[in-house]
C-alpha cells in the first residue's frame, strides 16, 4: 500500500512540475489566439469601434493617411450617468464620440471626412450592427475594422455572422501594447482576457440579447 501511495504521489509531484513548466506558454497562448488581422486592402471606409481612445484613432489616422480608405466612420458609444453630469457642468468639453473626432481631426483627418453614428450603442455587436446599417445605406462594400489587439478576434466573430449580406469588414489591430506575456498577472489584462473569452462563448451561444 505504501509503494502504490508513493507511486501516486511521485505521479501528482510530476504533473505539478509539468504544470509550472508549462503554464506559461499555454497562457501566452490563450491570449495570444485573441488577436487576429486581416491583410488590409482599399475599402470605402475605416471604422474606430468605441473605447481604446486615443490608440484606435491613431491607428485609424494612420491607414487614412496611407489612402486605404477616404472616410473615418465613428460610433457613439454609451455613456456613464457621471460623465454626462460633468459635460453638464461644463468640466468635460466632449462626449466620447467628440473626443473620439478630435482626436482624429488633431490626428490630420478633416472633419468632413468623419462620418459619426447618431444612435448610442452599448457593447460591440449592436455598434457593429449600426456600423453595418450606415455601411449599407451608404452604398459601401468594404470596411477596415479597427479595434484593440485583445479584442480582435470577437469582432471578426461578431462581423462574420451579422453581416454575410453586408460589407466586407477587414480587421486591423491599433497599435498599442498589451501584455500578453504575462497577462495572469496584472489584473486589468486578466479581466480583460476574461472578458474577451466570456464575450466570445456569449456570441457563439447567441445569447447576448441577454446582456444588451
Amino acid at each position: 500500500m505504501s509503494r502504490r501511495l508513493s507511486r501516486i504521489a511521485l505521479a501528482l509531484v510530476l504533473l505539478a512540475g509539468l504544470a509550472a513548466l508549462l503554464h506559461g506558454p499555454v497562457l501566452r497562448s490563450t491570449a495570444r489566439w485573441l488577436r487576429v488581422e486581416d491583410r488590409i486592402e482599399r475599402a470605402d471606409a475605416i471604422v474606430v469601434l468605441a473605447g481604446g481612445t486615443p490608440r484606435r484613432e491613431a491607428r485609424a489616422a494612420a491607414l487614412w493617411k496611407e489612402g486605404w480608405a477616404p472616410r473615418v466612420i465613428i460610433s457613439r458609444p454609451f455613456q456613464r450617468p457621471d460623465l454626462d453630469q460633468l459635460i453638464e457642468l461644463g468640466v468635460r468639453p466632449l462626449d466620447l464620440q467628440g473626443e473620439s473626432r478630435a482626436v482624429l481631426e488633431r490626428f490630420g483627418v478633416p472633419r468632413d471626412r468623419i462620418i459619426a453614428i447618431p444612435v448610442v450603442s452599448r457593447t460591440t455587436e449592436p455598434e457593429l450592427m449600426l456600423v453595418r446599417d450606415t455601411a449599407l445605406q451608404l452604398g459601401y462594400r468594404r470596411l477596415i475594422l479597427v479595434t484593440s489587439p485583445e479584442h480582435t478576434r470577437r469582432v471578426k466573430l461578431v462581423w462574420s455572422r451579422q453581416s454575410a449580406a453586408g460589407p466586407e469588414g477587414l480587421v486591423s489591430a491599433a497599435r498599442e501594447e498589451f501584455p500578453f506575456e504575462d497577462w495572469w498577472r496584472r489584473r486589468r489584462a486578466a479581466e480583460t482576457v476574461l472578458h474577451e473569452y466570456l464575450g466570445l462563448l456569449v456570441v457563439t451561444l447567441g445569447v447576448s440579447h441577454f446582456f444588451q
